[in-house]
């Protein structure tokens, strides 16, 4: 119960601090929040909607992006009709949908809003943490924003000749890389996954086969014999009865079925 009402007391606190970014047209200071996030970092907050999943505080660092500077300045440049500062304060993992890994990373931005990244889109999720927390997510976003979709205001060849300039294509050309080597990195650890279980089956069945061995050895086998034979009272060990060792059988120590003569 302890452990509980203090998990909940800083969620509240995690909760508070964060809305404490906020100023007082609305817009977000970006530096403080940053603060926060780091203090907190790895703390889950449940999300009201979806049930079920909830938010992990924390920075670039600690989602599948950790280092990609480039990345950061892709969401601030090419999605939304005008540049906006962001920064990442969180992630939903294990999230159903295209996300690479399926972790939704969850950006603040410079005016309050706040995005979810999937895949090259960026989906406005809620209009402020508050309404985040108070009344959970929204997925697919309020709105969606596609990589460079606003680069297509400019006549048809401006837009082409934009999508096709180095910052563009060293952007792409980047987010492919970091892609193929996060594969890479899953790729070899369900290598390694399935050596391990291998290795462990192999030794499990070695394992087996000793045992049966050891069994099979240690085991007298008693063979039955029910042959009918004279009976003679002088080789019973206690009585005449059937049920007795019949020392005068072939087999040691069999069961025997006396004919009684």
């Amino acid at each position: 119960m302890t452990d509980t009402l203090a998990e909940t007391e800083k969620i509240h606190q995690v909760k508070s601090a964060l809305n404490g970014a906020y100023k007082e047209d609305g817009c977000v200071d970006l530096t403080k929040a940053a603060s926060v996030v780091e203090r907190y970092s790895g703390t889950p907050i449940p999300l009201v909607k979806p049930k079920s999943y909830h938010v992990r505080v924390c920075g670039q660092d600690d989602t599948v992006y950790a280092g990609n500077e480039d990345q950061l300045e892709a969401w601030e440049d090419h999605y939304l009709p005008e540049r906006m500062a962001m920064k990442v304060i969180g992630a939903i993992d294990d999230f159903p949908c295209e996300a690479y890994d399926r972790q939704l990373v969850l950006l603040l931005c410079e005016d309050g809003n706040i995005y979810a990244y999937e895949d090259e889109v960026l989906h406005l999720v809620a209009r402020s943490l508050k309404e985040l927390f108070e009344s959970g997510m929204t997925f697919p976003g309020i709105e969606s924003f596609n990589l460079g979709e606003y680069f297509e205001d400019y006549m048809e060849d401006e837009y082409n000749e934009m999508m096709e300039c180095d910052e563009i294509k060293e952007i792409r050309e980047e987010h492919k890389k970091f892609r193929e080597s996060l594969e890479l990195q899953l790729l070899e650890s369900l290598r390694e996954l399935k050596n391990s279980q291998m290795k462990t089956e192999k030794e499990l069945e070695e394992v087996a086969v000793w045992s049966r061995k050891t069994s099979d050895s240690s085991t007298t086998t008693t063979k039955d014999c029910w042959d009918i034979v004279p009976w003679q009272p002088n080789h019973w060990t206690t009585s005449y009865s059937c049920s007795y060792t019949c020392y005068n059988h072939r087999h040691y120590n069999c069961n025997v079925a006396c004919a009684g003569f």
